[in-house]
């Protein structure tokens, strides 16, 4: 082809179009690599400026007119080079070269915007030509009803048409195509044909290239901040992996500011702060999970920060708010045995021995193990000998029975049995307790407890004119006695 000739024809915006179009995919796959051949990556189309509704907010402007040049596949980009070429030269024909670009450029940014609004509050990612397209397909359809060529514009309609069904069978983006049709039809109206010749000026060309240098440039400058939420969600989740809990907390607060209402963006975010120990921030970010998708695992996960929270706030010995937290994680999952032992712990250490034992023995009645059992023996164990300090001797001897049901294997418990019931004068039953405690290895305490009870049981006996039992009795506790010295 000859210098002339070809200067004819990159005077042609329609052909600049074309080509800026088929270099940029050509520079997506150089980019993302033999990967993409198939489909361009999500990654690879952010960099070179898809739309995407939150980064336009943000200010990434460009965006608006790079998607207008990008294509997501090959069969994208070939339908899209198809009409291209099938339209270009007739808008150009009959409006101009100069308001061949108004008219492009207007309903890609029309197109543009009207994509990001219908998808403002579920962003996707879009780009394509389409939008544009249906703007010269339309503005040329508006030059035939002005001509009154009703043949030739049927066929423009019913290109259009064709296109919105299309799109809706392949979930292609409607939304874009109605957009730059509706300003291809305004920019139709608004322009009136203006018939040129094909060769002419390069201005019109030249800014059409210009545009999207310039869209591209914006794309190159913003690329480290190119990501879209699910984007810096894998990569958050890619850190925390890793064990940069720091990192992955600033990729998810970095999505967040983007889509504010995604509730796997909550979740993982308050995943890193929780294990951060940044309580009451993953507190506040589970919550607004849980509020966007109720999910169960959620709601789980939710508790365990409440109750990871009040651990933290136990160890600081801030009680009040430890008791709350647990609390909190109660509310969520009732069922849910540490939550209740670390209730009554809490408790306990604020002297709250009745609301302690309540969440204790609801802690072992839902998870019977040897924690629970050994809290609330412990626990029973202490207010028994509380009680029997207060002489309330009856009182103390339910709280002490009920530890040995709960540990029946504890020395301890079955000696302070035996000390209640030789203070209420049940003898016998005294005996048996502290033989018990003996047995299993009480050692001097439960030997003392027992002779003691035998001395008590000797003098009840001679009291009542039992003086051979009282001897019998005297003589083992003397025995105990001196076995104990040794």
């Amino acid at each position: 082809m000859t210098e002339q000739r070809w200067s004819e024809v990159w005077s042609r915006p329609s052909a600049v179009l074309l080509g800026v179009c088929v270099v940029a995919y050509a520079g997506m796959l150089l980019s993302g690599g033999s990967g993409e051949l198939a489909a361009i990556s999500g990654e690879t189309l952010m960099r070179f400026g898809a739309g995407y509704a939150p980064l336009v907010r943000e200010g990434q402007l460009h965006r608006l007119i790079a998607a207008t040049f990008l294509h997501i596949n090959p069969l994208h980009l070939l339908l899209n080079c198809a009409a291209l070429v099938a339209v270009g030269p007739r808008a150009e024909a009959e409006y101009g070269p100069a308001r061949f670009v108004v008219i492009t450029l207007g309903s890609g940014l029309v197109a543009s915007l009207a994509s990001l609004a219908w998808h403002w509050s579920s962003p996707v990612i879009s780009a394509g030509a389409s939008g544009a397209l249906c703007g010269l397909i339309a503005s040329v359809a508006f030059a035939l009803w002005r001509e009154r060529k009703r043949s030739e514009l049927g066929g423009m309609l019913v290109w259009l048409g064709a296109t919105l069904v299309f799109g809706a069978l392949i979930g292609a983006d409607n939304a874009a195509h109605l957009g730059g049709m509706v300003a291809g039809s305004a920019l139709g109206f608004a322009l009136r044909p203006q018939r040129a010749p094909t060769a002419g000026s390069t201005r019109p060309a030249a800014v059409l290239g210009l545009v999207a240098l310039v869209a591209f440039g914006g794309a190159a400058a913003t690329r480290e901040r190119a990501q879209t939420a699910s984007m810096l969600l894998n990569l958050g989740v890619e850190q925390a992996r890793a064990g940069n809990d720091a990192e992955a907390v600033l990729l998810y607060q970095r999505a967040l500011l983007l889509e504010p209402n995604d509730p796997l963006a909550h979740f993982n975010l308050g995943l890193g702060l929780s294990r951060l120990e940044r309580f009451e921030e993953a507190i506040a970010s589970h919550e607004r999970s849980l509020e966007l998708d109720g999910s169960e695992e959620t709601r789980q996960v939710l508790m365990h920060t409440h109750l990871n929270h009040g651990v933290a706030l136990a160890k600081a010995e801030r009680f009040d708010e430890a008791i709350s937290a647990y609390r909190k994680a109660l509310a969520l999952d009732g069922g849910y045995a540490l939550g209740h032992y670390n209730l009554g712990l809490a408790l306990m250490r604020k002297g709250d021995r009745a609301a302690a034992l309540a969440a204790l023995r609801r802690a072992h009645e839902l998870q019977p193990d040897e924690r629970t059992r050994s809290a609330l023996a412990d626990e029973l164990l202490d207010e028994g000998l509380t009680l029997a300090d207060e002489s309330r001797h009856e009182q103390s001897l339910e709280r002490l029975q009920e530890a040995a049901r709960v540990d029946p294997k504890s020395w301890r418990i079955q000696v302070a049995i035996g000390v209640a019931l030789t203070e209420l004068g049940r003898h016998d039953d005294a005996i048996v307790a502290l033989e018990r405690a003996v047995e299993l290895g009480g050692g001097e305490r439960a030997i003392d407890g027992l002779a003691a009870a035998l001395e008590a049981r000797r003098d009840h006996k001679s009291d009542g004119g039992d003086l051979s039992g009282a001897l019998d009795d005297l003589e083992r506790a003397t025995l105990l006695r001196l076995k104990g010295a040794k």
